[in-house]
């Protein structure tokens, strides 16, 4: 979401015009999750993807159409007979589309947004997308901690933390969406598999942090993909950054002894994840030294993925580091891991009744 409002802001602040379109509702199968965005321009061009295929070539039509008549538009494609079985889509679902052709008429909202987000601070957009002529496809900017008539509602999307569709009290309907940070990468080590887990990470829309002790490893050069690079001590970096639960803290440096000074530095941390690299042996000997020395207690190593990633066979350096983002991705959309992978290994050390 934020990459999207970020394009638009720079088409905004150039004077382009442009239709944003938002998938708001979903059912049955459908090629995108709702909240999916593109942008189209006057030229055919897009930014963004609301799924591919013959559903944006459609919505690209429509959204053409209300470019040349300004009017913003929400309608229903079914991925089925409307249009799609020639085409080989038959998905056999439902989307909702909204159209805005005058996004410019929101722009403080939407950079009310991205400055939420960069600050790492939670909010919600609220759109009009039915009901009322004089405000459709108006954006507002709501903080959910402060009074205000959808206040409600954007705090309700965000401890969802997903999007809905809501009815006001005027009998509109609005398009509620969580304004959320993006989820930060911390990747300590910069080595072959650091480097090549932050390039996918970076694709997969994490805000890449990397850091280590040797510039030859850590350098804008050699990362250009990452939004930050710092050459520092590893340990103390880690602990002096502001993690957070919106923060992956992956551990893949030089060498056991490494890896052990930065997990001790994190393992109390409100982290959403935590991962190390590393051969069950290795983790055996660490856990048993922080359970030994009183760093860390059973349960504290039980939040701990190592070794990381989904087990995929992998052996390669390009393997390895799609293995952990897979994981991570996981994580971060609350998916089911015990469907995807194998039991989580724990040392003896940590196992509780149930073995793990």
């Amino acid at each position: 979401m934020i990459r999207i409002y970020e394009e638009l802001d720079k088409l905004i602040a150039e004077g382009m015009a442009c239709a944003l379109t938002t998938l708001v509702g979903a059912s049955g199968s459908s090629p995108q999750n709702t909240g999916a965005k593109v942008i189209f321009l006057p030229d055919g061009r897009m930014i963004g993807t609301i799924g591919g295929g013959c559903l944006e070539a459609e919505a690209r039509r429509i959204g053409l159409e209300c470019l040349r008549t300004g009017e913003p538009r929400l309608f229903d494609l079914r991925l089925d007979d409307d249009f799609g079985w020639d085409d080989g889509l038959i998905c056999g679902g439902r989307v909702t589309l909204f159209i805005n052709p005058r996004p410019e008429r929101s722009a403080e909202a939407f950079r009310a947004a991205l400055e939420a987000a960069r600050r790492r601070q939670r909010a919600a957009l609220c759109t009009t997308v039915k009901g009322c002529t004089e405000g459709l496809g108006r954006t507002e900017f709501v903080q959910p901690n402060l009074p205000g008539p959808l206040a409600t509602e954007a705090a309700a999307a965000l401890e969802a933390g997903r999007e809905r569709l809501v009815q006001a009290a005027d009998g509109s309907t609005l398009y509620v969406e969580p304004v959320l940070p993006r989820p930060t990468a911390l990747i300590a080590g910069a080595g072959h598999v650091g480097k090549v887990l932050g390039q996918v990470l970076s694709l997969a829309g994490f805000e890449v942090v990397i850091v280590d002790d040797r510039a030859l490893f850590a350098n804008p050069e050699r990362l250009p993909f990452a939004d930050r690079v710092e050459v520092a001590d590893i340990p103390g970096f880690v602990r002096d950054y502001p993690i957070d639960t919106d923060t992956f803290v992956v551990i893949v440096t030089r060498g056991h002894r490494h890896d052990a000074q930065v997990l001790r530095e994190c393992i109390h941390s409100p982290a959403r994840y935590i991962g190390m690299i590393g051969s069950r042996r290795k983790i055996t000997v660490i856990y048993e030294q922080f359970l030994r020395e009183g760093i860390a207690s059973p349960d504290d190593l039980r939040r701990v993925h190592s070794p990381m990633g989904l087990t995929l066979g992998d052996r390669e350096v390009g393997e390895i580091a799609v293995s952990i983002a897979a994981e991570m991705i996981a994580v971060r959309r609350d998916a089911d891991l015990a469907a995807i992978r194998p039991m989580q290994y724990h040392p003896p050390c940590v196992r509780g009744q149930s073995g793990q």
